[in-house]
């Protein structure tokens, strides 16, 4: 049997951001990162793999109606999956 979330998510949707954004702040577990903490920091890009594949054409019509701005529907994909598999490997 899964635990029972002991979160009151009631409390959580009646948050205005600035409560929220207060919350974070005075979190001991989550404490704020520094530019001394930024300093050594280095971007990551991973090694990218050029494949073909066939993908359902709702999933990929989906992806590309997605407007952030940022990035590009394969883009997406690929931060989906990567989401996907990194929760794959928390769950052992």
């Amino acid at each position: 049997m899964a635990n029972k979330s002991k979160t009151d998510w009631e409390r959580i949707r009646t948050m205005t951001d600035e409560q929220a954004l207060r919350g974070a702040r005075t979190d001991p577990d989550s404490p704020p990162i520094t530019a001394a903490a930024w300093a050594g920091a280095r971007p990551l890009f991973p090694k990218k793999k050029d494949v073909h594949i066939k993908l359902d054409e709702d999933l990929v019509d989906y992806f590309k109606q997605i407007k952030d701005g940022k990035r590009g529907y394969q883009t997406l994909i690929n931060a989906v999956l990567r989401q996907y598999v990194e929760h794959q490997r928390r769950a052992g």
